[in-house]
C-alpha cells in the first residue's frame, strides 16, 4: 500500500501523466487517420487507461528493505533502480501493471471468472474494442520512458536556472557532497558540473531509443506551422453556402463577387452564368470540407514530423547552449 504522498511526489506524478498523454494524444490523431472509427471509444478507454497508469505511479515498490515511490524513483536519478521498472526480468517491471497478458487467459483456474480485466471485459461489449484497449496500453508502455526522461530533461534545466540565478544554498550543497560522495562541499559550478554530467546522460538514453525505434513505434504529426486553420476554412465554407443560398433563390450576386468567381472559372463575367457560378461554389464547398476534415484530424498540408527525434534535436540544442553559455562540460 502506498504512503501518504508528498508534494513533490504528486507534482512528479502529475507530470509524467502530462507527459504520457501527450503523447497518447498525437497517438490517437495518427491512428485515427487510419481509423475514424476510433472516435467512438478512444476517449473513455483512454482515461481509464490513464487511470490505471496513475494508480501504478502513485504505488510503491521494495527495493531491499525498502519501499520508494515509482515516480519518485522514475524521476530521480538512482538509474538501477529506474532501470528496474523497464526490465521484463525484474520484479519491479511495471510492463505487466500497464499491458495486461492475453495469455493468463488460457491457464484459467476452477472459479475464475471470464471478465478479470479491460481487455475480457471490452471484448465481451464488443470483440472489436479489445484491440483497442491493446492499442492504448501498448502506446502507453512504449511512451511511459520517453515520458519520464522528457520530465527529467525539464526538471534539470529548471535546477540549474534556479541555482544560477539564486546560488547555491548550505543545505543543498551538504546533499550533493554526500549524493557525489566528495570531501568537501560543492560549490555551484560543481552542482551545476554535475547536473550537466546528468542532462547528457539523459540525452544519451534518448538518442539510443531513437536509434533502435521501429517505424511502427514513431510517432508523425503534420507540421502546425503548414497546417490549415480550421476557423479559417469554416468562415470561408459559410461565406460560400450563404452565396450559393443566393444563386439558388435567384438572386444576384454583388459585381465584385460575380467577377472573382468569374476569375476562378477563367471565364469573363458575362459567360459565368447563374449554372456555372453554383457548380463552382458546390465544388470549392466540398473541397473545403475536405480540407477541413484533413485539418481537424492533422491531416493538412504541412510536411510530417518526426515527434521524438524533433524532441531529442531541441534537447541536443539546449545542452549545447548551456555548455557554452554557462561554460558547463557535461563530460
Amino acid at each position: 500500500m502506498a504512503m501518504q504522498l508528498t508534494a513533490i511526489q504528486k507534482r512528479h506524478i502529475e507530470g509524467i501523466l502530462a507527459k504520457v498523454q501527450y503523447y497518447l494524444d498525437l497517438r490517437y490523431a495518427q491512428a485515427r487517420r487510419f481509423n475514424p472509427n476510433l472516435e467512438r471509444s478512444w476517449e473513455d478507454l483512454a482515461s481509464i487507461q490513464m487511470n490505471t497508469l496513475r494508480a501504478s505511479l502513485t504505488a510503491d515498490k521494495m527495493f531491499g528493505p525498502v519501499r520508494y515511490n515509482v515516480a519518485e524513483v522514475l524521476v530521480g536519478d538512482d538509474m538501477k533502480k529506474r532501470q528496474e521498472f523497464f526490465l521484463k526480468k525484474s520484479q519491479n517491471c511495471l510492463q505487466a501493471e500497464i499491458v495486461e497478458n492475453k495469455e493468463s487467459d488460457g491457464h484459467k483456474t476452477h472459479g475464475a471468472m471470464e471478465i478479470h480485466d479491460m481487455r475480457t471485459l471490452c471484448s465481451a461489449i464488443d470483440k472489436s474494442l479489445e484491440m483497442v484497449v491493446t492499442l492504448i496500453q501498448t502506446f502507453i508502455w512504449w511512451d511511459l520512458e520517453d515520458a519520464v526522461d522528457w520530465l527529467r530533461v525539464e526538471n534539470k534545466l529548471r535546477f540549474i536556472n534556479r541555482i544560477e540565478e539564486s546560488g547555491l544554498s548550505d543545505e543543498l550543497a551538504q546533499s550533493y557532497r554526500e549524493l557525489l560522495q566528495m570531501d568537501h562541499t560543492p560549490s555551484a559550478v560543481e552542482v551545476l558540473q554535475a547536473e550537466a554530467k546528468s542532462l547528457k546522460t539523459i540525452i544519451e538514453s534518448l538518442r539510443q531509443r531513437r536509434a533502435l525505434d521501429g517505424g511502427y513505434q514513431i510517432i508523425f504529426k503534420r507540421d502546425q506551422a503548414q497546417t490549415e486553420q480550421p476557423e479559417v476554412l469554416i468562415d470561408a465554407i459559410a461565406g460560400q453556402q450563404n452565396l450559393l443560398k443566393t444563386v439558388k433563390g435567384g438572386q444576384a450576386l454583388s459585381p465584385a463577387i460575380h467577377e472573382q468567381i468569374a476569375k476562378g472559372l477563367n471565364v469573363e463575367v458575362a459567360e459565368a452564368t447563374p449554372e456555372r457560378v453554383r457548380a463552382f461554389l458546390e465544388s470549392m464547398i466540398a473541397q473545403n470540407r475536405k480540407r477541413l476534415r484533413d485539418a481537424l484530424n492533422g491531416m493538412g498540408t504541412g510536411a510530417m514530423v518526426n515527434v521524438k527525434a524533433q524532441q531529442l534535436a531541441e534537447f541536443e540544442a539546449f545542452y549545447g547552449r548551456l555548455v557554452q553559455e554557462k561554460s558547463l562540460a557535461g563530460e
